[in-house]
């Protein structure tokens, strides 16, 4: 481009020209303005300006995914335990300290903490997960307690159906049915069966007894694991077989008194 110049801007220039005094970048930005010819603009402003354009459209999309995103349900315990109805009608009873959580559009991948009591609807064309911190578990329809709690190691009991086992990062597992117990110890890649379990150890959720020829030493430490009391007997050389609705503490073991001619206290 060909600037256009006249005698008053050469004077303007010469005029405040001496020796290390005249800021020829300056006086010249003033020529060019009185002349009409706009400054360039630099380079790196340039990238200034994309940089924020491009950081603008980031956060909207993020903005965009987050709206569009399946909000996250969580159910959580405090002291006590509680029963939760999922939208699938799978039934979770959550013992105290116990956080269960999933996508509000799929209840049946769900993430667990805690100790928690599952009743899965059957629906065969959706199996129904549970990813622990240790552990994952995958069912058709079935009724079984995952133990997640931080003291113990992972285990899992099912009181019907089938269910599959395994180290949450791991393939090979194995198939629990009605009655069996496995446990996932710390460090291991594939859960153990446990020989006898104890079908009193979800009596938590279930709020039942079962007693085989049990010894009363036995009886004595369900009853007060249950209750949050300790009981003692007059005679616990006695057995007990039967099942009770562990919810009316008082009859349970006035039942058990009648039946073995002991005293509980």
């Amino acid at each position: 481009m060909t600037m256009k110049t006249n005698k008053n801007e050469y004077d303007f220039v010469l005029h405040y020209f001496a020796a290390g005094r005249l800021n020829t970048v300056k006086a010249l930005r003033q020529v060019k303005a009185r002349a009409g010819v706009a400054a360039a603009v630099p380079i790196w402003r340039h990238s200034q300006w994309v940089a924020m354009a491009a950081s603008v459209l980031a956060l909207l999309a993020f903005g965009a995914y987050m709206m569009l995103m399946p909000a996250t349900v969580t159910l959580q315990t405090a002291e006590t335990q509680q029963v939760f109805t999922l939208p699938d009608s799978t039934r979770v009873t959550l013992a105290p300290h116990s956080t269960l959580s999933y996508k509000e559009n799929d209840c049946r991948n769900v993430e667990m903490s805690g100790r928690i009591y599952y009743q899965v609807r059957h629906d065969a064309s959706r199996p129904f997960d549970v990813q622990g911190e240790k552990s994952r578990v995958r069912v058709l329809g079935t009724q079984f307690e995952v133990d997640e709690r931080p003291a113990a190691s992972a285990s899992v009991f099912v009181t019907g159906g089938k269910v599959l086992f395994a180290a949450r990062h791991q393939g090979d597992g194995i198939i629990l049915t009605r009655g069996m117990k496995a446990v996932l110890s710390q460090g291991s890649s594939r859960p153990t069966l446990v020989e006898q379990p104890d079908i009193n150890d979800v009596a938590w959720a279930t709020h039942k007894f079962h007693f085989a020829s049990t010894p009363m030493d036995e009886v004595l430490r369900v009853l007060g694991e249950y209750y949050g009391k300790t009981f003692t007997a007059s005679d616990t050389s006695k057995r007990l077989t039967g099942d009770f609705d562990a919810r009316n503490g008082k009859q349970v073991v006035s039942v058990i008194e009648e039946t073995l001619g002991i005293v509980i206290k």
